[in-house]
């Protein structure tokens, strides 16, 4: 998980300097297009130049903010498990095997709530209600119960 944040971080940062780039490029060609003569079509052409550039700075100002926080994370969770554990986290969307997806349900990799690929599936339920009935985990049938009313 570390590596993702960090790979995440590292995305947002390159984002961030191309977002500065282009700002830096209409920064030019504002100069340029405040040098000419007053008309129609200066005012357009600096208004569209200077939304683009209030649009990436805002947009740098939330990717940084996340830089931070994720920084912020990890330096706070450095010594905790899940940042010390190499497992990559599976794309539960993509998993198509109702074994697989199974196994990840009863093992608490994948949690059984409304964004589980199979939680709309009334035979997955009945297998799962049975699977913690069978090992007397009734608090967990309860909680699956709930989860459906």
């Amino acid at each position: 998980m570390k590596d993702l944040i960090q790979k995440t971080i590292t995305i947002l940062k390159l984002h961030v300097k191309n977002n500065l780039e282009v700002i830096n490029q209409n920064q030019s060609r504002i100069k340029e297009i405040l040098q000419g003569p007053a008309s129609n079509d200066r005012a357009v052409n600096f208004e569209k130049h200077y939304e683009v550039n209030k649009h990436l700075l805002a947009e740098n100002n939330d990717f940084i903010n996340v830089q931070l926080t994720l920084i912020n994370f990890l330096e706070k969770y450095k010594n905790s498990a899940i940042l010390q554990e190499s497992t990559v986290l599976a794309d539960m969307t993509n998993i198509d095997d109702e074994e697989e997806v199974f196994k990840l349900t009863v093992d608490g990799e994948l949690p059984f709530d409304k964004n589980h690929p199979s939680y709309e599936d009334g035979s997955f339920f009945i297998r799962l209600l049975n699977f913690y009935q069978e090992r007397e985990e009734y608090e967990k049938c309860h909680k699956l119960m709930n989860l459906k009313k």
